[in-house]
């Protein structure tokens, strides 16, 4: 079964991406395209208007000041930084030594190639058990 042709494509029935090309020069078509184009979107904006005009007579009517809108900003509340004191030491960086800090608690150097930063480790030369730091 023969299905019948499209319309040829005229500017009352293009798409408006089509009407109005760019890359084209215009033609006679495209102007009054553009006209028409430029009639509905001022057309649009005046209704736009109007909505919006009504809505601040309604606004105004029952007592809501349309001006001051709904975008009021809550400020934050200021608070001072929590210092954290923390249980344990951080041990300090021997410089001339990658890898290595000093215990805080018997100032020897203690190897933690390896182990990541803010951990928590007991040097194992270290008697004490309750010895513990992070590592910087």
């Amino acid at each position: 079964m023969l299905r019948p042709s499209p319309p040829s494509p005229t500017p009352e029935n293009l798409p408006v991406a089509q009407a109005v090309d760019p890359l084209f020069p215009n033609t006679s078509g495209q102007f009054g395209t553009e006209a028409q184009l430029k009639e509905a979107r001022d057309r649009a904006n005046a209704e736009a208007n109007a909505r919006r005009e009504r809505l601040q007579n309604e606004q105004l009517a029952n007592g809501i000041n349309p001006n001051s809108g709904t975008t009021d900003v809550i400020q934050p509340i200021p608070r001072e930084p929590i210092k954290r004191v923390s249980k344990y030491r951080t041990a300090r960086a021997i410089v001339t030594k990658p890898g290595y800090v000093f215990n805080p608690w018997t100032n020897k150097a203690v190897d933690v190639r390896g182990i990541p930063s803010g951990t928590l480790i007991r040097d194992p030369n270290d008697g004490d058990p309750d010895h513990k730091f992070r590592v910087p």
